[in-house]
């Protein structure tokens, strides 16, 4: 199979290029490429398949508001074709024998990538020894389910026994947005603390604010940044009412701003995809689903001059691989992966939750009109989807 005629994304830069795909790799990329099948790509960018390392697909347990099937479909919808999967479910994944659960549901029912976040607990360190996890996720504070830590010296406990790739939820969601800032700054400052100590590599999850990033960044540690603090405020969540309740909560406009402006620091692009029903919302559920947007919403700053078409693509796929040392994906390379996503720089569209692959149908954004779609998707060298739906 041959891609032709795209814009490719390779070595940091677009180029017009071929890209031969032989079984499931890339083996060349050129000029002129001859094979006995093609891809025309004429207009289209070509960038890796992305990679979005915080995702919530809800199975086991709340299978109603999520499960591999659909999620992976909104991801693959959204240009993923690798996603995380956190370890919150209220069956959480904090053993091996979890673990080893949900791997094989989502090789029966993924139609893309899924790893797997395990989850750290007060007990769990053999458990984690067994599993030997490709990365392990901790909570510092409450969020969706009861999976995190309440003993004062689990946390560095955790560092002397695991020396793979740590992610923290390091936000405190009480209190006023001063104060959850300030109990956010003291985490963030025992992360770096024991990363340091221990030699570990460690990862922020969702920053909302500018100087987040700048700590983060300050104490060696990666740091992600989800759409929806870039797009969205506390006005907004007014606006959404109960639709409009995540963890951390929406910042005020100041924080929306100074987020802005620290962006160029942060290391990846990440959805933190938390889909719930209406009728969870309506509970008073904390979450939203970004799989299907995240990317469109990124390419408005683009168009709007704020970013750099190529700053984000690597942010969603080249630099979340470097971060949990993924091998063989996130680039367009030879000898990698052919997952590749083919996107319509042009293609204009408004936001309908009704029309979204995920299973909770609703978005924050509903009704906003975005500019850049997923057109086409290749998986293992398969093409999985085309002209805007699947051919599974």
């Amino acid at each position: 199979m041959i891609i032709r005629n795209g814009n490719v994304f390779f070595k940091g830069k677009f180029e017009k290029s071929d890209i031969e795909i032989e079984n499931d790799k890339i083996i060349k990329i050129g000029k002129n490429l001859k094979g006995s099948s093609s891809f025309d790509a004429s207009n289209m960018l070509v960038v890796p398949g992305l990679i979005d390392p915080h995702v919530h697909l809800r199975e086991p347990g709340v299978d109603y508001k999520e499960d591999f099937t659909t999620g992976t479909q909104a991801a693959v919808a959204g240009g993923f074709t690798t996603v995380m999967d956190m370890p919150n479910n209220p069956i959480p994944t904090t053993t091996i024998q979890r673990l080893n659960e949900k791997k094989a549901l989502a090789r029966r029912k993924a139609v893309c990538n899924v790893l797997f976040h395990f989850g750290a607990t007060d007990n769990n360190f053999d458990e984690v020894m067994k599993a030997r996890p490709l990365s392990m996720k901790v909570y510092l504070g409450k969020t969706t389910g009861e999976l995190y830590l309440r003993n004062p010296t689990s946390l560095e406990k955790h560092f002397q026994y695991y020396d793979g790739h740590f992610v923290f939820h390091a936000d405190i969601s009480e209190g006023t947005e001063e104060q959850q800032l300030e109990a956010t700054n003291k985490n963030l400052e025992d992360i770096g603390k024991f990363s340091n100590r221990y030699k570990r590599k460690s990862h922020i999850a969702h920053a909302s604010s500018g100087k987040m990033i700048e700590f983060s960044k300050s104490m060696g540690l990666t740091v992600e940044v989800p759409p929806h603090y870039l797009f969205l405020s506390e006005k907004d969540a007014k606006k959404l009412k109960h639709l409009g309740t995540v963890y951390p909560p929406l910042r005020s406009e100041k924080l929306r701003k100074s987020l802005w402006s620290r962006l160029s620091r942060a290391d990846c692009i990440a959805t933190d995809h938390a889909p719930h029903t209406l009728e969870d919302k309506e509970k008073g559920a904390h979450g939203f689903p970004g799989l299907e947007t995240s990317l469109a919403l990124m390419l408005s700053a683009y168009h709007s001059k704020k970013l750099k078409l190529e700053w984000i693509i690597e942010r969603m796929s080249e630099k979340p691989a470097e971060i949990f040392g993924l091998a063989d994906i996130g680039r367009i390379t030879e000898g990698y992966s052919a997952d590749i996503t083919i996107l319509d720089l042009k293609k204009e569209w408004k936001v309908k939750g009704e029309e979204q692959y995920t299973k909770c149908k609703w978005s924050p954004f509903e009704g906003k009109k975005l500019k850049g779609k997923v057109k086409s998707v290749f998986y293992n060298g398969n093409l999985i989807f085309d002209d805007y739906e699947f051919k599974l």
